[in-house]
């Protein structure tokens, strides 16, 4: 027993997440390997080259589709459609059902600590010479580079939606297990926030110092410098660290390499068709290996009597649609009330009310007339780096700088040109980011909440959203417990060291 105590066992996971309905389900192993220290576990460079390939799969398996979706239909941007058939209904509602059994919430922590295992056994791996087969030395270096920086992701976004916001001050407010070799044995507590951030932070510096020589380049499908320092940037501004925070956002920024899109043409080549400017990094995706859908905003059929058409789960609320000006080219690309029907419970309307088309389909991802709502992944985005500086710039009460941050990405956007106050810089989140899974992320962040979905109103006028306390008039208050969610009621039945979040109960 004692032998089998010291074994490391690390599942490898399949490429993607199969889609079924309203969210991805759990990554399921299929296969696995036992790894111990000192052993030999990658002997040729092509088993290298499968090793880097997987990470690559677990990497693109945990974005896009519900890691997006739950941020954005939890807060102010959505209702849910008369229609929405009670897709991520426990998440948007945030009632009672909203609980540690939930399944959107169970299969995002899973599926992290899933991958997180494959990244461990790689950077594990590649700490043993044995390893590193003749000839790989530099390119071993590199990949155990890309495992840093991906399980520093991974840690951060478990301590984001798991652990209470970062507090300099308060050393004990808990995050999420630190597992690093895994044992099938091993019941890990609940590690700190501080002691997860100063982890992602040690994961950042190994990455950074193994990806110094992989220049950053538009549209890159694996890890750059650029990247491991955009996600510095989130790091920072996480940790309330408001100078370096601007400093690495704007270290990217400089690069030249990523420029925002000024024309609505541009911008639907971002969004749309994947062929923008914007992208630091953008994952693979082919008709073979679909990314994962975002396709809750659109949900695209063909209709006999209409032809294409929307069926929309979830609507933009009036206070997003009503947030951008005539001339923002967000508007124009990313919302639409005219180009297809939308059916709500077997109703078509037109010319009614705005659907959010931002993912509407890559017409290289899908075959056939009706697009599906799939779009290359794209982490980080130039315009998240303008938003970060922004906001730590403002944050060090630099407010002529941060004005001059945000006016660059109004000016481009063709809106309205504000202030560098911190009300005007978070409401420029809101705009910018909507969909790509930031908002809730963001409100935390802020120590804010919102006030009520109001509806756009032809939506009202047609019954096509849902309403009652829950939806439409649905707020959240700052200290919300649903800002900290639960710990998994199975991950707590097999290891009784994992403590609830207050407001879940102790079961």
């Amino acid at each position: 027993m004692q032998a089998m105590k010291n074994t490391i066992k690390y599942l490898f996971v399949a490429a993607a997440l199969a889609a079924f309905s309203a969210c991805d389900l759990n990554l399921l192993p299929t296969n696995a390997i036992v790894y111990e220290p000192g052993g030999q576990v990658i002997a040729t460079r092509e088993d290298l080259l499968q090793f880097e390939a997987r990470i690559m799969s677990d990497y693109r398996a945990v974005h896009g589709g519900m890691y997006n979706i739950i941020e954005d239909v939890m807060t102010d941007g959505f209702n849910a459609s008369s229609g929405f058939g009670n897709n991520y209904g426990s998440v948007h509602r945030t009632d009672d059902s909203f609980s540690s059994s939930d399944s959107y919430i169970d299969s995002y922590w899973g599926n992290h600590y899933t991958v997180i295992k494959d990244y461990n056994v790689l950077i594990n791996a590649l700490n043993d010479d044995i390893n590193v087969p003749d000839g790989t030395e530099i390119i071993s270096w590199t990949i155990q580079g890309e495992a840093y920086m991906f399980r520093a992701e991974a840690y951060m976004n478990l301590v984001r939606h798991f652990g209470a916001q970062y507090d300099p001050n308060d050393n004990g407010a808990l995050g999420v297990p630190i597992v690093l070799e895994f044992d099938l044995y091993a019941r890990p507590a609940r590690n700190t926030v501080h002691e997860v951030y100063n982890q992602i932070k040690a994961d950042l510096d190994s990455a950074a110092v193994r990806l110094a020589d992989v220049p950053g380049q538009l549209q890159a499908d694996y890890p750059t410098i650029d990247a491991v320092n955009a996600l510095y940037a989130r790091y920072y501004l996480d940790t309330k660290d408001y100078k370096n925070a601007a400093a690495m956002a704007g270290k990217v920024i400089s690069t030249g390499k990523y420029t925002l899109s000024n024309t609505a043409a541009k911008l639907k080549d971002e969004f749309r068709d994947d062929v923008g400017t914007e992208a630091i990094m953008q994952l693979y995706g082919s008709l073979q290996e679909t990314p994962n859908a975002t396709s809750v905003y659109t949900s695209m059929f063909s209709s006999q009597d209409h032809g294409v058409c929307y069926r929309s789960l979830f609507l933009p609320t009036r206070k997003l649609v009503d947030s951008y000006g005539a001339n923002d080219i967000r508007k124009v690309v990313w919302f639409s009330s005219t180009d297809y029907y939308t059916e709500v419970n077997g109703s078509y309307y037109r010319g009614d009310f705005f659907t959010f088309v931002k993912y509407q389909g890559n017409s290289t991802l899908y075959s056939g007339e009706v697009p599906n709502g799939v779009q290359m992944c794209k982490p980080f985005l130039i315009s998240e780096m303008y938003l970060i500086k922004a906001e730590a710039e403002a944050m060090q009460d630099d407010i002529p700088k941060a004005k001059t941050t945000i006016n660059q990405l109004q000016t481009a956007r063709g809106a309205a040109k504000t202030s560098g106050r911190i009300e005007d810089i978070q409401n420029e989140w809101f705009r910018e980011t909507v969909g790509e899974g930031m908002r809730w992320t963001c409100l935390k962040r802020w120590g804010i909440g919102f006030d009520k979905r109001e509806a756009q109103t032809g939506t009202l006028a047609k019954n096509a959203v849902m309403q009652g306390d829950y939806y439409d008039a649905r707020s959240l208050a700052a200290d919300d417990r649903s800002f900290i969610w639960p710990i998994p009621a199975d991950e707590r039945r097999l290891n009784a060291n994992l403590k609830q979040n207050p407001g879940y109960g102790t079961e």
